[in-house]
């Protein structure tokens, strides 16, 4: 299950370039590479937003509905636990 609140590992050296963003997690030598909606999803979870406040901030980001955006939100945030890049809930 997604965690309620979200929150990017501390330990990650982050990267921008651009409007992307490129992860580097040392612990298993991977990066990740995000585009822009991706880095904007990332930003956002930081263990004080949940899933749909992060929807809802995306949404106004790219002037959509928070009802678009909320599956490529919960896809991406599972995604980012799938690749152990969530740290524990505060």
């Amino acid at each position: 299950m997604l965690a309620l609140r979200p929150r990017t590992r501390a330990d990650l050296v982050e990267v921008e370039l651009d409007d992307e963003l490129v992860i580097l997690d040392e612990a298993s030598g991977d990066l990740h590479h995000l585009n822009h909606t991706a880095s904007a999803i990332f930003a956002l979870c930081d263990g004080t937003s949940t899933i749909a406040e992060i929807a809802h901030e995306v949404a106004a980001l790219f002037d959509r509905t928070p009802q678009e955006i909320r599956p490529e939100v919960d896809r991406f945030v599972g995604r980012l636990g799938e690749a152990r890049l969530l740290g524990e809930p505060p």
